[in-house]
C-alpha cells in the first residue's frame, strides 16, 4: 500500500545556504502577500507567480517552485474559508517566529548523498542530521527556520507499507489528562516523564520575569533588555524541546497500539478535570487520535470510536 509519510530532520546549512533559505523565505511571503491583497482588491483578475516576476525581478533568483507552492497554499487557504472552517487569510509577518518554504521534487532535484541534501536553485549539499533512513519516492521538501536560528527540512515520500501481522487483541481506551490514554488493561506502553523538563521551564520562567523587574527598574524596553532577551531564548528553547518530546510520545504510543491490537475501542469522553493534574490537553488527544486513524488504515488495523 502506498501512502504518503513525512520525515523530519535537523539540517546545519553554511552561512551562504542561510543567506538562500533567507532570502527564500522573503519571496515566498512577499508572493503570498501580494497574491493575497490582489485578490482583495481585484476579485475578478488573476495574479499569478509567473506575472509577479515581471514587475518584481528580484523573484526571478528564488526557486519557482516555492513561489508556486505559495500560491497554492494561498488557494488552499482560501477553500479553508469559504467552506467555513478557518477564518480569511491574513498577510504573512517577517516578525513570525517560524518562516518557511516547500519546494517540489522534480526528477530526481531533491536527493540524499550520504548525510547532505541536494535542493533546487542550491549549488551545494546541505549537512543533515539524517537519524532515520528514507525508503520511498521523495514527492516534497519543506524548508523551516526558528528565528532564522535553527534550521529543518520536513521530506514528503510515497511509501509501501506492510500490513503488521494479525494479533486477535482488542483494547478499549479513553482520554487521561494526566497520562494522555487510559487502557482497559494493564499494559506496558511507552513512558512518559517530564518532571525534569517541566522544572527546567518553571526556574527559566521565574528567572525571565526577574529579568524583567530588573529591566524595568532600569527603565530600559524589554525589546533592549539583552539578559532579559537572552533568558527569553532559553525558556523558548526549552518549550520547544517539550513540545517535540510530547510529539515523539504520541507517535511511538499510537504505533504501540497499533502494532499490538486489532481493534482498538476509544471511548471519546474529553472532560477534563481541574482537579487532576493536568500534562496533556484535549488538543493532544485530538493530535493522538488523527495519528492512531491513519497508522491503522496503513497497516490494516481497526480503530472504532464510540
Amino acid at each position: 500500500m502506498g501512502v504518503l509519510k513525512a520525515y523530519r530532520f535537523r539540517i546545519y546549512p553554511d552561512a551562504e545556504q542561510k543567506q538562500f533559505f533567507i532570502q527564500t523565505f522573503g519571496c515566498v511571503r512577499f508572493t503570498y502577500n501580494h497574491l493575497l491583497m490582489h485578490r482583495k482588491q481585484n476579485s475578478e483578475s488573476k495574479l499569478t507567480p509567473a506575472l509577479l516576476k515581471k514587475d518584481y525581478p528580484f523573484l526571478k533568483d528564488t526557486d519557482s517552485l516555492a513561489l508556486s507552492n505559495a500560491q497554492r497554499n494561498l488557494e488552499k487557504a482560501f477553500r479553508r474559508y469559504y467552506s467555513g472552517q478557518s477564518g480569511f487569510p491574513n498577510l504573512k509577518n517577517k516578525s513570525n517566529m517560524w518562516q518557511s518554504y516547500t519546494t517540489n521534487n522534480q526528477k530526481h532535484t531533491i536527493y540524499f548523498e550520504d548525510d547532505k541534501l541536494k535542493l533546487p536553485k542550491l549549488k551545494s549539499l546541505v549537512d543533515v542530521n539524517l537519524h532515520r533512513k528514507i525508503k520511498g519516492e521523495i514527492k516534497s521538501a519543506t524548508i523551516s527556520a526558528r528565528n532564522t536560528e535553527e534550521f529543518y527540512v520536513s521530506i514528503l515520500c510515497i511509501e509501501e507499507v506492510e500490513k503488521l501481522e494479525k494479533t486477535h487483541r482488542k483494547i478499549e481506551i479513553s482520554y487521561c489528562p494526566k497520562h494522555l490514554v487510559h487502557f482497559s488493561e494493564e499494559i506496558c506502553p511507552i513512558h512518559f516523564n517530564q518532571e525534569k523538563l517541566l522544572g527546567q521551564i518553571n526556574h527559566a520562567k521565574r528567572k525571565l520575569r526577574l529579568r524583567a523587574k530588573i529591566a524595568k527598574k532600569r527603565k530600559v524596553l524589554l525589546a533592549n533588555a539583552k539578559n532579559y532577551q537572552k533568558q527569553k531564548e532559553k525558556m523558548n528553547r526549552l518549550l520547544v524541546r517539550r513540545k517535540y518530546k510530547k510529539e515523539d510520545f504520541i507517535n511511538q504510543l499510537s504505533y504501540f497500539l497499533v502494532e499490538n491490537f486489532d481493534y482498538i475501542f476509544v471511548q471519546e469522553n474529553n472532560s477534563e478535570d481541574k482537579y487532576l493534574k493536568q500534562e496533556f490537553t484535549s488538543n493532544d488527544w485530538q493530535q493522538f487520535l488523527s495519528k492512531l486513524r491513519y497508522k491503522s488504515e496503513w497497516y490494516g488495523k481497526q480503530v472504532i470510536i464510540s
